[in-house]
């Protein structure tokens, strides 16, 4: 007999680009000048974000350990800093959280070394306006980018259940086992078509939003996508399912130029 396995009885939504704008953004604003960062936190108050404050690199480590955060604000020549030490053990510890840096003493240096490590490097004193702008635009790709990043994953995923399914569906048995089989597949496409339905939703926002960091041309989940195309193609024989055909044309769809 078959038994239906937790993953493929149920399987993973993908993340739609709402899930990550459901709170308020935590920013962490990492300063040794006391009323740069109450400045700073009120302007990020009244922009609904929730604001953070360290006065140094430790302080501010320490604060990151317990308290995830979606962005970083931080001052080039805070204590513990040297060198951007502190952005580079960020790198080391978060990789691809954005910061935005901040000086009063611009440098060629600073901003050569600064390049890699900071999603923007501002001068103080900084247009409020300019620094919402900057924030607004560093949350977004970091946001895209994990919308991105998972839902590659969980296609992945569904490849391989796929595939798994369509060797369950081929291989030969008897009469009660075809049945029990059959019944066991109908119900696990029935589920992967619902779960690339919404796949489909992600990827289309993705598409139809003006912006690189949420084009469809994003190289990694085009490539997931017509991987999914490919094995939908493949085992296409083994399951006779209307939705997962009709799912197979809107993915090519999304990848076709506009």
């Amino acid at each position: 007999m078959f038994q239906t396995s937790p993953r493929q009885a149920r399987l993973p939504r993908p993340l739609p680009m709402s899930t990550l704008r459901e709170s308020k953004p935590r920013i962490l604003i990492a300063d040794d000048e006391p009323l740069i960062r109450s400045t700073c936190a009120a302007l990020l108050r009244a922009a609904d974000y929730e604001p953070v404050e360290a006065d140094s690199a430790e302080q501010a480590l320490e604060l990151l350990a317990d308290n995830p955060v979606a962005l970083v604000i931080s001052d080039i020549q805070m204590p513990g800093n040297q060198d951007l030490g502190f952005l580079r053990e960020l790198a080391h510890r978060f990789p691809g959280l954005p910061v935005v840096l901040l000086t009063a003493h611009p440098s060629l240096d600073s901003a050569v070394q600064s390049f890699g490590l900071a999603a923007a490097y501002l001068i103080k004193p900084v247009d409020s306006q300019k620094l919402l702008s900057t924030l607004r635009q560093a949350l977004d790709q970091y946001q895209t980018r994990q919308v991105v990043e998972q839902n590659v994953s969980r296609l992945k995923t569904w490849t391989r259940d796929l595939e798994q399914l369509s060797s369950l569906a081929s291989a030969p048995a008897g009469a009660g086992d075809r049945l029990a089989a059959q019944a066991y597949v109908d119900i696990s496409v029935h589920n992967l078509a619902a779960s690339l339905q919404d796949l489909c939703r992600v990827v289309s926002t993705l598409a139809s939003v003006p912006g690189s960091s949420r084009n469809m041309r994003s190289l990694e989940l085009e490539n997931a996508v017509r991987e999914t195309v490919a094995v939908l193609e493949a085992t296409r024989r083994n399951f006779k399912s209307k939705e997962l055909g009709e799912l197979r044309h809107r993915l090519q769809s999304l990848l076709s130029p506009p």
